[in-house]
């Protein structure tokens, strides 16, 4: 029953990638967000930290326990890159997909570059074996103005995938470019437009609002051939950060997305 609803459902949700957690970042349009990294989103994003971050985030799509991603990541600065690596299973044991990464990333006046390499797997429960692939991430953020940011990522450039008796797993391949503009210190305004071969174009808007550097309200939307809306919200407390949002797929259900943030 679960290897079959697995792919069932997520070909009912081709926006976003399986194996690549969805972000609490409002609408998904995290590309030129710099305030929160975001694991696998723009791995130039973690060369704005100048603290050691550590997170676990947990997202559960339309209530089924089977589609559930759990991750977790660190970031550390470093006088000459900052490092950051991540890791997030998807799936139940009868069938579950394991990506991590290690990514590189550094400053150079207004300009931010992250390098990226990947490692996945998935369980193969008619062999009852693992299966294999590598591959990488770049990501550049450019500081237009100190209003403006504009932000790159591409994601499996290389297109890898997995080939076992006849079948193909691929990795989602993705390219985003992204705008944040942030006109005052309490709020900012985010687009990001991209290309996924096997879904095609594909856009994300979104703003956050912080109300007395404590509580933070979202609202966003993101789309491929049809709308979905999202609403969340986050608290910050010292170097506590909690996010959670919602998106609502109305042709299969609800989406939860949550992260929880610690900085040293």
């Amino acid at each position: 029953m679960v290897l079959i609803a697995v792919p069932c459902l997520r070909a009912a949700s081709p926006i976003i990638s399986d194996i690549l957690p969805r972000s609490a970042v409002a609408g998904g349009a995290q590309v030129a967000h710099t305030g929160v990294y975001v694991p696998w989103g723009n791995p130039a994003a973690a060369a704005f930290d100048t603290a050691v971050v550590l997170q676990v985030g947990y997202e559960n799509r339309y209530f089924a326990p089977e589609l559930s991603d759990e991750y977790c990541s660190a970031t550390i600065p470093t006088p000459y890159f900052n490092i950051s690596v991540s890791y997030n299973f998807f799936g139940l044991a009868a069938y579950h997909e394991m990506m991590a990464a290690f990514s590189v990333s550094r400053k150079w006046g207004i300009v931010a570059l992250g390098v990226e390499v990947d490692y996945f797997n998935y369980y193969d429960a008619s062999a009852a074996r693992y299966h294999h692939a590598v591959s990488a991430q770049v990501g550049v953020d450019v500081a237009v103005s100190s209003q403006v940011m504009l932000g790159f990522r591409a994601f499996n450039p290389t297109f890898s995938q997995i080939k076992q008796h006849g079948v193909v797993r691929s990795l989602p391949t993705i390219f985003d470019v992204g705008v944040s503009y942030r006109p005052q210190r309490q709020l900012v305004a985010m687009a990001t437009i991209g290309y996924v071969p096997s879904v095609g174009v594909r856009w994300a808007v979104g703003a956050e609002y912080t109300m007395l550097d404590a509580v933070v309200a979202k609202v966003g939307a993101s789309g491929a051939d049809y709308v979905v809306p999202m609403l969340g919200a986050g608290v910050v407390v010292g170097s506590w950060r909690f996010d959670l949002a919602a998106e609502a797929d109305f042709r299969v259900g609800i989406s939860l997305m949550s992260n929880f943030q610690y900085r040293f």
